[in-house]
């Protein structure tokens, strides 16, 4: 309604211009050589708005001329434009698909339609890495981190290669780039505690971590490196405290307390740590210092107090009558284990040494990775397979007997 009442508004406007043009009094003359002309003034107006409209055509038809080859360009441009972005799409599809071919070819008809886009450029690089062509991806990702915005996704990208290389330099140096581009990635900042662990810093991963086993595993292994006792000892206190269960940090711990001076303290920590989670690291460090066969099975009963009953305590007190030449403690104990049906082997080695048998191999407890489940005989901070950090349990048949 409103725009109906808009339209016969102008038009009564028109109209009454129009009128008002048509009731002008008067003629016009227009002389040129020999030829005059003479018309009223409402058809002169006329004819000089005829004129106008008719210099506005040619005009706007040269302007259109001039313009047309621009135009074609743009058109051009914008349907490459169109093709490159349907592009990257499919590409991106390709890449989360795992179909490394479809993906680079993508890739390439982005890059040969955009250029040096971003967008192109990452999936370029992406795909080039999925499909095992390291030199071209890394060419790619370089580029990438020439871009303002996209400079993280491109060290990202070279990061993940030098991880992959086991070159920790140069991870180092883009981690530090990636840091700078995209400030408190959490991405990124599990990358560089790996990359501190794998290079041995101790100190900076511990900085890089709340988490309790990572730090208790991290201090583990700084205790071990530094050669300052006093920074020792406040390293291996502060494992115990996240994690008194980890027979490294306790073991650590007794070492820092014995080089300090304080062998009382080391055998309370020792004791302590058993009491917590037998281990045979802890039972070792506990004997080492006693002499004679039957102080050990002494020191063994005093050890095994801590926890009676569990495997652990039962083989330790096997193990030092064996050598004391208590066999019918080491039987005892030996057979107690056996009939737990919690044995690794090393109750019925005991047996069979005992009836002067051969004894058989024992297959050893290991350090397994609870993420991978990789089995590694020796303690470490980090997983030797996956690189995890504190993962490493000790797996045994159990931790109490029946």
């Amino acid at each position: 309604m409103l725009r109906a009442l808009k339209f016969i508004v102008v038009a009564l406007i028109l109209l009454g211009i129009a009128w008002w043009i048509g009731t002008l009094p008067g003629t016009l003359t227009a002389t040129s050589g020999p030829y005059t002309v003479e018309t009223s003034v409402p058809a002169a107006l006329l004819i000089l708005f005829l004129i106008a409209v008719l210099f506005t055509v040619i005009l706007r038809v040269i302007g259109g001329v001039r313009r047309a080859p621009g135009g074609i360009g743009a058109w051009r441009g914008g349907r490459r434009r169109q093709q490159g972005e349907a592009a990257i799409q499919r590409g991106m599809v390709a890449l989360a698909a795992g179909d490394a071919p479809a993906a680079r070819a993508a890739g390439a008809t982005a890059r040969k339609t955009l250029g040096d886009h971003p967008m192109a450029l990452f999936l370029a690089a992406e795909s080039a890495r999925l499909a095992g062509f390291e030199a071209e991806a890394k060419s790619a990702f370089t580029k990438l981190t020439a871009h303002r915005h996209m400079a993280f996704l491109g060290h990202h990208g070279l990061l993940q290669q030098s991880f992959a290389a086991g070159d920790h330099e140069a991870a180092s140096v883009h981690a530090d780039a990636a840091e700078a581009a995209y400030p408190g990635s959490p991405w990124l900042k599990n990358k560089r505690l790996e990359l501190a662990v794998r290079r041995r810093q101790f100190g900076t991963a511990m900085s890089l971590t709340a988490d309790r086993r990572q730090t208790a595993a991290l201090s583990v292994e700084e205790a071990r490196a530094t050669a300052d006792p006093r920074r020792a000892l406040s390293l291996a206190k502060r494992a115990v405290k996240a994690d008194p269960t980890l027979a490294p940090a306790v073991v650590v711990l007794a070492n820092a307390l014995r080089a300090a001076g304080k062998p009382r303290a080391a055998r309370k920590a020792l004791l302590a740590g058993w009491k917590a989670a037998p281990h045979p690291m802890i039972a070792a460090a506990f004997l080492e210092p006693v002499a004679t066969p039957i102080e050990r099975a002494q020191a063994a009963s005093e050890l095994a107090a801590q926890a009676p009953g569990t495997v652990e305590s039962e083989l330790v007190l096997a193990q030092t009558a064996l050598a004391a030449l208590l066999t019918g403690e080491a039987r005892r104990h030996a057979q107690t284990v056996i009939a737990s049906g919690e044995d690794d082997g090393r109750a019925a080695a005991i047996l069979q040494e005992l009836d002067g048998q051969p004894v058989a191999a024992v297959i050893p407890t290991r350090w397994v990775c609870d993420a991978c489940h990789h089995a590694a005989p020796d303690w470490s901070a980090a997983c030797p397979n996956c690189h995890k950090i504190g993962s490493l349990v000790w797996r045994r048949p159990g931790t109490a007997l029946a």
